[in-house]
C-alpha cells in the first residue's frame, strides 16, 4: 500500500477540537462516582448502589475481584463483597471512573487501533500497572486503584480522535499499515501533529480528571519524564513493554531500559515476575475486555 507522505501535519488536532461547538461531556454515571469520591463521609454502601446500577460495570467488579492475582480465597457473590473484602472502596471507585469515562466512545472494528484492541490492552495494562505498583517501595507507591486507572485510560487519546474525527481517525490507520515498521507516536506526529498521549490529556483537563492521571497519559510514552507524578507514567511505560511480549498493546518494543527500571528500583527479574502473574488471570481479563469492547 502507497501513502504519500506529508511535509507538514494533515491535521492539527489541537485546533480541531478547539473549534468543536461543545467537547464530549464526561459521561452521567462518571460524574457521579467523581462526586461520591469528593464525598468524605461516602461509604461502600453509596459505592455498591452507583455500580449495581450499572450491571455491565457490576459484572467487571466481580469478575477482577475474582482473578487469581487477589488470591481471594471466598466466594465473590455480590459487589459489596467485592468492594468490602477484596478490591477496597477507592479501587472500585477507580476502577468505575475509567470504565464509565471511556465506554461511551466508540471505535471502529476493522483497523489496527480497533475497539477490541483498546479495550484488551486497557484491562491489561490496568491490572499490570497496579501489580506493578505493588512492589514499589512504601515512600513512593501510589495508591493501587489510582495506578489502575493510569493503566486503564492512558491511550484515552485514541478513543478521543476515533470519535470525533473517524475520517482521520482512519487515515491514521492506513499509515500504520502501511509503514508497520515505523513508531506509532511518529506517525501520530506525521498526521496530527500530536501523539496520543497529548491529545487525551486535553480532554482530561477539561473533564477535571486526576491530576496524576492527567500526567501518566500525557508522559507515558516520553522515557524521560522526570516531574511531579514520574511514577505513573513510568508504571504505565513499563507494563506497555512488558505486555509488548505477549503481542498487547502499541509500545514501540518489548526492551526495557534500564534507565526505566532504576527510576522505578525494581529488577528486571522481578518485573517479569509480575507480569507472569498477571498473565495467570487472562481468561478472567479477556472476558472484561470483551464485554466492554461490546
Amino acid at each position: 500500500m502507497n501513502v504519500e507522505k506529508p511535509n507538514e501535519p494533515l491535521l492539527n488536532i489541537k485546533a480541531r477540537i478547539a473549534k468543536l461547538d461543545r467537547l464530549p461531556t464526561m459521561p452521567k454515571m462518571a460524574q457521579e462516582v467523581i462526586q461520591l469520591g469528593a464525598n468524605p463521609q461516602a461509604s461502600i454502601s453509596d459505592l455498591v448502589k452507583i455500580v449495581e446500577m450499572d450491571p455491565s460495570l457490576a459484572a467487571q467488579v466481580m469478575r477482577y475481584a475474582s482473578s487469581p492475582f487477589f488470591s481471594y480465597r471466598g466466594k465473590v457473590d455480590s459487589v459489596h463483597t467485592a468492594v468490602s473484602r477484596v478490591l477496597g472502596f477507592s479501587m472500585v471507585m477507580n476502577l468505575a471512573l475509567g470504565v464509565t469515562t471511556a465506554r461511551p466512545f466508540k471505535l471502529p472494528k476493522n483497523v489496527p487501533l480497533n475497539i477490541d484492541a483498546f479495550w484488551r490492552h486497557a484491562i491489561y495494562s490496568a491490572a499490570l500497572t497496579q501489580a506493578l505498583s505493588g512492589e514499589l517501595a512504601d515512600d513512593v507507591r501510589p495508591p493501587a486503584g489510582l495506578a489502575y486507572l493510569a493503566g486503564l485510560l492512558h491511550n484515552f487519546g485514541h478513543l478521543l480522535v476515533g470519535h470525533l474525527f473517524r475520517k482521520e481517525f482512519l487515515i491514521l490507520n492506513k499509515f500504520i499499515i502501511a509503514e508497520p515498521e515505523k513508531e506509532l507516536v511518529e506517525i501520530e506526529k506525521q498526521i496530527f501533529g500530536y501523539e496520543h498521549g497529548q491529545i487525551g490529556a486535553w480532554l482530561m483537563h477539561v473533564w477535571k480528571l486526576p491530576e496524576e492521571l492527567i500526567v501518566a497519559t500525557r508522559e507515558h510514552n516520553n522515557l524521560n519524564y522526570q516531574g511531579q507524578h514520574a511514577i505513573y507514567p513510568q508504571l504505565v511505560a513499563l507494563s506497555d513493554r512488558l505486555l509488548k511480549e505477549y503481542d498487547i498493546g502499541d509500545a514501540p518494543n518489548s526492551s526495557i531500559p534500564q534507565s526505566l527500571l532504576q527510576s522505578l528500583d525494581i529488577g528486571d527479574y522481578q518485573a517479569r515476575m509480575v507480569v507472569n502473574r498477571v498473565m495467570e488471570g487472562c481468561e478472567g481479563l479477556d472476558t472484561m475486555a470483551r464485554q466492554l469492547a461490546s
